[in-house]
C-alpha cells in the first residue's frame, strides 16, 4: 500500500519581517515620532486641563479667540492677525526667558494688588497678564475698526462671559465641571435645540455626581484630539480621490484593509514607535477611525450637481475656488456624516486606548473588566454612553447650519 503523499510548504515569517520592518522605521524616524508625540501628548494634556481645571489665562485666550473669529467672519483679519502675533511672541518670550514677569515687577504694585486680593492669588500671572492685554486688543479692534452690531455684541458677550466665568469659579468658589457642564448645555442647546440641551444637563450631571468628570474628560481630550488629527488627514484624501478616479482605486482596497484589520492590532506599531500611554491610543484610534472620513468626503463631493459645477466653471473660477465655494459647501452634509462617523469609531476604542495607558474612562472600563468590579466598568460604561449621544447629536445637527440646508429652509 502507498503511503499518502504529503504536501508540506515552507513557514512564510511574515511575522518576522512585519518586526524586522518595526523596527527599521523606528530606528530611523524616531525623532520625527517624539515630536508627533510630545506634540499630541501636550495638545491632549490641554485640552484635558482645559475641560477639568481651567486656569484663568486659558478662559482668557478662549474668550479672545471667539472675538479674533468674528473678526476675521467680518472682513477684520489683518488687525485679528497682528494682535495673535504680538501675544504669540510675548507669550513665547515669556515661556523662555520670562519677559512679561520681569517688566510686571517693574510695574506699580496697586495696579495688581486689588486684583490679588480679590481672586485670592498669591502672584501675578504673566500669561493672564498677557491674555487679558490680547483680549482687550481685540474688543477694542471690534468696538473701532467694525460697525457691525454683532460683532460688537460677539465681543462684549464674550468679555461678559468671561467675567462672570471669573467671578462664579474665583470668588463664588463654583466647581469648575460645573461651569464646563453649563457651557457644553448652552453649546447644545445652540447648534442643536433643547432636547439635547436637556440630555447634556442631566447626562453631565450624573458624570459628576458618579466623580467620573475627570475621567470623561480626559476621554473626551483623546477623543477630540484623534478626531482633528484624523479629519485634517481624510479629508484632504477623500477631495483627492474625488477629483482622481486612479487615486480612488488605489485608495478603497487601503480603506478596506484598515477596517477589516482587527483594532487590537493597530497597538502593535503604536506602542512601538511611542511606548505605553495616551499617544499609542491616540495613534490606533487615528488609523482606526479615518476610513469613513475618506470615504463620505470622496461621496459628497462627486454627489454635487455637474450643472453647478459648470456653472462656476463657466464664470471662469478656478478650481480651488469651486471646491471651496461650491463642492465643500454643498457636500457638508455627507462630510459631516463621514465626522460623526469618525467620532463614534474614537469612541469605540477608548476602552482599547484604556488598556494601553491611555488613562480616561477607557482605564475604568478595563479595571472593571480585569477586578470583576462591576460598579466601576458600569459607571465607566454609562459615561462613555452619555459622550457618544451628546457628540452624535451635537455633530448631526451641525449640517443644520450648510448652505444647503439654509436654502431648503428657505424655500419652504
Amino acid at each position: 500500500m502507498l503511503a499518502p503523499l504529503e504536501i508540506t510548504l515552507p513557514k512564510a515569517p511574515v511575522g518576522a519581517w512585519f518586526e524586522a520592518a518595526i523596527t527599521w522605521v523606528q530606528l530611523t524616524f524616531k525623532p520625527a515620532f517624539d515630536a508627533i508625540g510630545e506634540v499630541i501628548g501636550a495638545s491632549v494634556d490641554t485640552l484635558a486641563g482645559l475641560l477639568t481645571e481651567p486656569s484663568a489665562a486659558q478662559l482668557t485666550v478662549l474668550a479672545a479667540a471667539i472675538v479674533a473669529f468674528g473678526l476675521v467672519r467680518r472682513g477684520r483679519p489683518r488687525p485679528a492677525a497682528l494682535a495673535v502675533a504680538v501675544w504669540l511672541v510675548l507669550a513665547v518670550a515669556e515661556g523662555a526667558a520670562g519677559v512679561a514677569a520681569l517688566a510686571i515687577q517693574n510695574l506699580p504694585a496697586p495696579l495688581f494688588l486689588w486684583a490679588m486680593g480679590l481672586f485670592g492669588a498669591d502672584y501675578v500671572d504673566p500669561q493672564l497678564v498677557l491674555a487679558l492685554l490680547l483680549l482687550a486688543a481685540l474688543v477694542a479692534t471690534s468696538l473701532a475698526a467694525t460697525r457691525s452690531a454683532a460683532q460688537w455684541r460677539l465681543a462684549g458677550g464674550s468679555s461678559a462671559a468671561l467675567l462672570a466665568l471669573f467671578v462664579a469659579q474665583h470668588i463664588l468658589g463654583v466647581q469648575p465641571a460645573l461651569l464646563v457642564m453649563l457651557l457644553f448645555t448652552a453649546l447644545a442647546l445652540a447648534v442643536a435645540g433643547w432636547r439635547l440641551a436637556v440630555f447634556a444637563l442631566l447626562g453631565f450631571l450624573l458624570i459628576i455626581s458618579m466623580d467620573k468628570w475627570e475621567a470623561a474628560m480626559s476621554s473626551l481630550a483623546l477623543i477630540l484630539v484623534a478626531t482633528a488629527v484624523a479629519v485634517v488627514i481624510s479629508v484632504p484624501i477623500g477631495i483627492l480621490a474625488a477629483y482622481n478616479d486612479r487615486a480612488s482605486r488605489v485608495v478603497k482596497p487601503v480603506l478596506d484593509f484598515m477596517q477589516t484589520l482587527p483594532a487590537f492590532v493597530y497597538l502593535i506599531p503604536a506602542i512601538s514607535f511611542f511606548g505605553v500611554g495616551q499617544v499609542p491610543g491616540i495613534i490606533a484610534t487615528v488609523i482606526f477611525a479615518m476610513p469613513p472620513g475618506v470615504r463620505l468626503t470622496e461621496l459628497g463631493i462627486r454627489q454635487v450637481d455637474k450643472e453647478l459645477i459648470e456653472a462656476g466653471e463657466a464664470f471662469g473660477a478656478p478650481d480651488l475656488q469651486i471646491l471651496r465655494r461650491i463642492q465643500l459647501p454643498l457636500a457638508l452634509a455627507t462630510i459631516m456624516a463621514g465626522v460623526n462617523q469618525v467620532i463614534m469609531l474614537s469612541l469605540s476604542m477608548v476602552v482599547i486606548a484604556g488598556m494601553v495607558g491611555a488613562g480616561g474612562l477607557g482605564n475604568d472600563v478595563y479595571t472593571g473588566i480585569a477586578r470583576s468590579d462591576v460598579a466601576l466598568g458600569f459607571e465607566g460604561g454609562i459615561a462613555v454612553v452619555v459622550l457618544a449621544i451628546f457628540l452624535d447629536r451635537l455633530t448631526g445637527a451641525v449640517t443644520r447650519f450648510s448652505p444647503a440646508a439654509r436654502a431648503q429652509r428657505a424655500a419652504r
